[in-house]
């Protein structure tokens, strides 16, 4: 008697099966391979795919796949019509006394390869038996074709059992009927877990929100209320809202490199309801920098000075709390890019947001930053003379420091003053400097042209 080994991967659906969209016993051959296999992106030789006419329980053969290296093959179907965002069960009956298997799917409308499962050990889970085994695969939003893929490695070199190889008798891809459960943004995102994964992680999921923000042709935030935990991104590459539209999204959770998303999109509605679009909530950069609970969320953080004008890939540095220098916060590009200049002040609005393991603030456009100037802080009596100047300058009116910074960033210059300093700049290149001074926690910054 056969025995049966269902092994599921990913998460527990409590699904069952819709429909299904493949069906191969791999009994009809042509030219020496299997007529609904060999795909287009099967690397696997026709050498190494050998048919056999005796140990078929379905049809009247078996393929031996073959692959003795660590490296994976890919034994591909043809292409097959798929819904978005819809998850399938891939069934395969198949035995080996060694060797790894797994699959994954080739997205052949977009022309990218989906994330592979886990491999499964065949002598472990067969034991030389023709056994049962399922993995599910999700399709992404966009995907209308596919190609379902087995993967190998590591088979058996010599001839025992059904044969060489890993023997598949028979394999059959079906979509599951998946129910979507409602839950807010909050639910999605509020977590306690140390690697900052959303409680919801691989579930499917129904939720609703305003649109803060859109990435073209990528995805987009929304959000259900104000502050902490209540905005999130989606990944969707099909639909592009407006920001302030109100939309259902039907999806599942995941986390891009530690940034939960909804992800493989199955349904989208665009809401008639009026919706209210929520203010940007005010933090300090250290709150951005330190804390999950803003990821995803439209913040506003003011009276923050450039630090760093080129943090580079088209980021800057912001630093809302001069006391603190370790208090910084990186501005990316990602939706908007906004030449900084050092030493300057802002107010910026933009979206919460982790990837390249950093916090970052997203401004969308020009409208998310407001120029405060060089000196915004009016606690300091502080006279600088001559300006411009030539040979030296004057700085008079504070107990602190003195430090001169050039356009690009750099430090020049560094002292303490009390009461009076005098500096010589007569070996400064001509250009424009910035003098930052400082007394009891409040800093003032000054333009110096240098000529």
């Amino acid at each position: 008697m056969k025995r049966v080994f269902t092994f599921l991967t990913a998460i527990a659906f409590g699904s069952t099966t819709f429909g299904q969209v493949f069906q191969s016993d791999l009994s009809s051959w042509a030219a020496g391979d299997p007529i609904d296999w060999m795909g287009t992106t099967t690397n696997i030789t026709s050498a190494n795919v050998v048919e056999q006419t005796v140990g078929a329980t379905y049809g009247t053969s078996v393929a031996s796949l073959i692959n003795t290296t660590t490296s994976h093959k890919r034994f591909t179907t043809q292409p097959v019509t798929v819904t978005p965002g819809q998850t399938y069960e891939i069934k395969i009956w198949a035995g080996a006394n060694m060797g790894e298997l797994r699959t994954n799917y080739y997205d052949v409308t977009n022309s990218v390869y989906g994330t592979y499962n886990p491999y499964m050990d065949l002598a472990t889970l067969s034991g030389g038996n023709l056994v049962m085994l399922t993995q599910t695969v999700t399709i992404p939003a966009g995907c209308t074709s596919a190609e379902f893929i087995l993967s190998l490695r590591g088979t058996d070199p010599a001839t025992s059992g059904f044969g060489i190889g890993i023997v598949v008798d028979s394999v059959s891809v079906s979509q599951l009927a998946v129910s979507y459960t409602p839950k807010t943004i909050s639910e999605i995102q509020m977590t306690t877990a140390p690697s900052g994964d959303s409680p919801e992680l691989g579930n499917f999921v129904e939720t609703a929100g305003v649109v803060t923000a859109v990435k073209t042709g990528q995805g987009y935030w929304i959000q259900d209320g104000e502050g902490a935990w209540s905005g999130v991104y989606v990944s969707d590459n099909t639909n592009t809202p407006t920001r302030g539209d109100s939309v259902t999204v039907q999806g599942q959770v995941g986390e891009n490199f530690g940034a939960t998303q909804i992800e493989n999109v199955a349904n989208y509605t665009l809401n008639s309801a009026p919706a209210v679009i929520p203010n940007p909530f005010v933090v300090t950069s250290v709150d951005v920098q330190t804390m999950e609970e803003y990821e995803g969320v439209l913040l506003v953080v003011n009276n923050a000075e450039c630090t760093n004008a080129n943090a580079g890939f088209g980021m800057w540095v912001i630093n809302s709390n001069p006391s603190n220098p370790n208090d910084s916060l990186l501005v990316d590009d990602d939706l908007f890019s906004y030449t900084s200049t050092l030493v300057e002040t802002y107010n910026i609005t933009g979206i919460g947001h982790y990837s390249y393991s950093n916090y970052k603030l997203l401004p969308r456009d020009v409208n998310d930053i407001i120029v405060l100037g060089y000196n915004t802080i009016k606690d300091l009596n502080v006279s600088i003379y001559p300006n411009p100047a030539t040979t030296n300058v004057t700085v008079k009116g504070l107990n602190g420091t003195v430090e001169v910074y050039t356009i690009s960033g750099e430090k020049v210059y560094t002292n303490t003053i009390n009461g009076t300093l005098i500096m010589n700049v007569e070996d400064y290149t001509t250009g424009i400097y910035f003098i930052k001074v400082t007394e009891n926690n409040t800093t003032a910054t000054y333009k110096l042209i240098v000529e």
